[in-house]
């Protein structure tokens, strides 16, 4: 069944960047939706919204480019694309049902709605569609690498109620510490994974700095409809950590260590933790934000996922001959 779902290799660049195009519409609209349910949600009365609108526009932009590419190759096959924009189309037209008759949910809510699960859904299988579009199986491609980003900025974007950077709060209140320890552990594991599916494919340093600055970027939004300097923060945050990856990339591909995926993934998720402490130290030196944090505290953020991610590392290995899985 899934052989018959995959699509036909795209190989005109002009229509892959189309493809990136599209992703960026979609996937920033949803983000700003996010950012709209967060800071002006008294003001949310109806599906009707900007922030919709231009969640749905993307999407019409998705299938009409979608459409325009297959006609141009003469290609009528319902794959795993088509799959996914239909799931989504009955998803969106159940999510405008669903807040007519319930009205509009606050809080964990808006992601696990059935509704939304399929606006989810359907996301995941059109982003597949552009990874497996992909002209070469043994490489990828600009968009291949933007998609994998988009993933994981979906990924984030399901658990947003858990991130590190979107709620920075939580690390400032005694009764909160669990569940910030809980969210950096889980976002730093979330990397190392990214990680690790990428580095299989051989991808440049410079596009798997790329995956993790554009899926900071697409975090970046959720603050744009109340908190620019968060914003303006986070992107410059995704940039140096896009570089950092860059650098540990780099060395991964130089270096002959007979361990030197777990070391590298290990390095990513400690990475990771680095990031989120100093953002805390940040807040607390440039903001007043009361640290109740110790220097131990902080210290483990960064060395648990480091640990986590040589544990992680071991996925890109084969269990039977201990080489890297290429």
């Amino acid at each position: 069944m899934f052989d018959k779902l995959a699509p036909t290799p795209i190989t005109e660049k002009k229509y892959r960047y189309l493809m990136i195009c599209a992703m960026v519409w979609m996937f920033t609209g949803a983000w700003v939706d996010a950012s709209a349910h967060t800071y002006i949600i008294e003001d949310i009365e109806t599906f009707f919204t900007p922030w919709h609108a231009l969640l749905y526009s993307g999407y019409g932009f998705v299938v009409i480019s979608a459409v325009y590419v297959k006609n141009k190759m003469k290609d009528y096959k319902f794959d795993v694309g088509v799959l996914g924009a239909t799931i989504f189309a009955v998803g969106g037209g159940s999510d405008a049902i669903w807040h007519t008759l319930l009205g509009i949910e606050t809080g964990v809510e808006p992601l696990i709605t059935p509704s939304h699960l399929m606006l989810f859904l359907g996301s995941f299988l059109m982003l597949d569609h552009v990874f497996a579009s992909r002209p070469e199986k043994d490489i990828l491609d600009a968009a291949s690498i933007f998609s994998i980003a988009t993933i994981y900025g979906l990924i984030v974007f399901m658990t947003q109620f858990i991130n590190p950077f979107l709620d920075k709060e939580m690390f400032f209140y005694y009764n909160d510490d669990r569940l910030a320890a809980g969210s950096v552990f889980f976002h730093a594991m979330l990397a190392c994974i990214v990680f690790v599916y990428a580095i299989r494919f051989r991808v440049s340093p410079r596009g798997i700095g790329a995956i993790y600055f554009i899926s900071f970027l697409y975090q970046s939004v959720f603050f744009i409809l109340g908190d620019l300097m968060s914003m303006v923060g986070l992107i410059h945050s995704g940039f140096w950590f896009g570089v950092g990856a860059f650098l540990i990339t780099n060395w991964y591909y130089k270096t002959n260590h007979d361990r030197k995926v777990q070391i590298a993934t290990a390095l990513i998720g400690s990475l990771y933790g680095l990031f989120v402490v100093l953002n805390i130290l940040y807040l607390s030196i440039f903001q007043d934000f009361d640290l109740v944090w110790r220097f131990y505290g902080l210290g483990g953020l960064v060395t648990t996922p480091l640990l986590f991610g040589y544990m992680i590392g071991n996925l890109g290995v084969n269990p039977k001959t201990g080489e890297v899985v290429e």
